[in-house]
């Protein structure tokens, strides 16, 4: 699939559903629901039963209620525009219900992201509604001007490679607009974020998403349940996607441009969509004259100025006839990814600048070429194992501050270039024989608090570093 496709996508996605927003939320601006009405229609919709959702509803506003005893004074002294019932409704959407699976935060997000955008939006369309009214009366919330950074870590990879078999993937690309469909929770403290991450191997894993740009949300640190800090941002903002950093240390880093969206519910959201929607349809235009001009021009790209077929060079990956500069299938110059390494018309292996298989420094990890940092079989940043000190993709033996071998010194016992405490062999502390003096690893002769040579006095006998007495003396 195309990039055009996923555009096209997004649109047809974005067009369709601020228009069910006008249609679905106009009964209730002049009969708006309260917290109660707007959980049961929520629950009942979600196919529980009524005993059920008594119980779900009845122990979330008992809970959101002690939160607004504990807060309230700070509340109102802070947005004196907040109403109590506003503020039970806020503090509802981060309570965790009996039953987390029926959280009010999982149910709306669940269905304003759901594929059957129809029926999610008819599920939660009350709750919503009266969400985004007691949201608004806050201020908006603005990063740091020295940062301007907004965060989001999530406990799972975002997917970033083109599947040519699964037709629905939509992955993250560079340049590409995507869009946020739920409400998107963040932080400005990025160590707060990390709490968000998940774990794999007693290790954080997952995806940081870095926003920037036309950033900006609702602060309910005060109305949060668990007192959790936390920026909320409006469903449906879009970004580009400016930059995909490959995982490092099981974390995959993604900088996010937000981009000006228009919002849903305002007073002139009919007139923003017709203007979204012809918009729209221009863009349409253009694509489908852009895909009808490439057929037409077929026949005449394929040929070159001798007449023949193009012949690409995988080595130059100029035509051998005409000398023209593209690849097999795209005749255009390579495009070569920065995850994969393939160019991605004819998925020829190269960089931009040699045309051929990177060719990586073994001393900087970089490609002579084209200076990508990667390693041979992965094209990612060396992942140095500590236990065997190679590259869990290319094997070569290195640290991660210089892709050399480790240079521990013989008296830290640390790398000269990372840090890391080891021996040559282990890669671990030396684990010095208290009877040989030798590390088990490496067998140099040591102590446990000198990584030394015992230094032993000459009065006792007893090594001056770890006090171990010299066996030769009994």
């Amino acid at each position: 699939m195309s990039f055009l496709f996923y555009l096209e996508e997004e649109e047809n996605k974005r067009e369709k559903s601020i228009n069910n927003y006008c249609t679905l939320f106009e009964p209730y601006k002049n009969n708006i629901p309260t917290l109660k009405e707007a959980l049961f229609e929520m629950y009942i919709l979600s196919k529980l039963t009524k005993e059920e959702v008594v119980v779900l509803i009845n122990d979330i506003i008992t809970k959101c209620q002690k939160k607004l005893v504990l807060n309230k004074n700070e509340i109102n002294a802070k947005y004196p525009n907040i109403s109590d019932e506003d503020i039970l409704i806020i503090c509802s959407y981060t309570c965790e219900s009996i039953d987390a699976n029926f959280s009010p935060y999982k149910i709306l997000n669940r269905n304003l992201v759901s594929e059957n955008r129809e029926n999610g939006l008819r599920i939660v369309s009350k709750y919503l509604f009266i969400f985004l009214k007691s949201l608004r009366k806050l201020p908006r919330y603005y990063p740091d001007k020295n940062n301007g950074y907004l965060y989001r870590c999530i406990n799972r990879h975002i997917n970033y490679k083109i599947d040519p078999f699964d037709q629905k993937s939509v992955p993250y690309m560079i340049g590409q607009p995507k869009t946020f469909w739920g409400f998107t929770s963040t932080s400005q403290n990025i160590k707060t974020s990390y709490i968000f991450l998940g774990e794999k191997n007693d290790l954080k894993s997952g995806t940081i998403f870095t926003l920037f740009g036309d950033v900006w949300g609702y602060d309910i640190t005060l109305f949060n349940y668990y007192n959790e800090e936390e920026i909320l941002l409006e469903p449906e903002r879009k970004f580009i996607v400016e930059q995909i950093y490959p995982p490092v240390n099981d974390i995959i880093h993604v900088r996010c441009k937000v981009e000006d969206s228009p919002l849903i519910l305002n007073e002139d959201t009919k007139n923003k969509v017709n203007k979204i929607s012809n918009s729209q349809n221009k863009n349409r235009i253009a694509i489908k004259n852009e895909k009808n001009n490439a057929t037409e021009n077929k026949t005449e790209i394929i040929k070159c100025k001798k007449g023949k077929n193009h012949e690409i060079s995988n080595i130059t990956g100029k035509c051998r006839n005409c000398n023209v500069l593209g690849c097999e299938k795209g005749l255009s110059e390579h495009n070569f990814s920065n995850i994969t390494g393939k160019c991605r018309f004819c998925a020829i292996m190269g960089c931009e600048k040699g045309l051929t298989n990177h060719d990586f420094s073994d001393i900087t990890g970089k490609c002579k070429y084209c200076q990508i940092l990667g390693c041979s079989h992965n094209l990612n940043a060396h992942n140095f194992s500590m236990i065997s000190g190679k590259c869990k993709y290319c094997s070569i033996l290195g640290c991660q501050n210089d892709l050399l071998e480790h240079n521990f010194n013989q008296i830290s016992g640390k790398c000269v270039y990372c840090q890391v405490i080891g021996c040559k062999n282990g890669l671990s502390k030396h684990n010095f024989n208290m009877n040989s003096g030798k590390c088990t690893y490496c067998h140099i002769i040591g102590c446990q608090k000198g990584l030394c040579e015992h230094n032993f006095n000459k009065n006792n006998n007893k090594c001056i570093y770890c006090n171990y007495i010299n066996p030769k003396s009994k």
